[in-house]
């Protein structure tokens, strides 16, 4: 059984519930996801590794996510904004906790003095607290 697999049967029986769809609105954020001949790879865009850990950009406002996907295909094509629903974090909170290696940064409102994004690395108990999500 191929990685994907056994992660989609470990925390869900559906492979919507961690691939985002086109549709999918953004509520509680948007990513960035890999997309190729119309089909999203289940790649997340990654901004770095931290300790091993791949770091994913997680947007509050659709707005930042497109100034960040226009910004990356001058260098990168293939990713697109995509909706991430309360059951699609849910289950990166869920991998997070695992120990799967991925880290969640949050993104600020705004752009730092050079026209970067700037985001704050949460644990998936702040995510969860901060959104008023249950605990699990």
């Amino acid at each position: 059984m191929s990685e994907w697999k056994e992660i989609i049967a470990k925390y869900t029986d559906s492979a919507e519930v961690v691939l985002p769809g086109e549709s999918v609105p953004g509520d509680p954020f948007w990513v960035l996801m890999e997309i190729k001949e119309g089909l999203n790879t289940g790649n997340y865009h990654s901004i770095g590794k931290r300790d091993s850990r791949t770091m994913i950009m997680l947007f509050p406002q659709r707005e930042m996510a497109d100034w960040a996907a226009e910004r990356l295909e001058e260098h990168s094509g293939g990713f697109k904004v995509r909706g991430l629903s309360a059951r699609h974090l849910e289950v990166l909170l869920r991998l997070c906790e695992d120990g799967y290696p991925i880290e969640l940064v949050v993104a600020a409102s705004g752009l730092d003095h050079k026209g970067d994004l700037c985001g704050a690395v949460m644990s998936p108990f702040q995510i969860r607290k901060a959104l008023n999500f249950e605990t699990h």
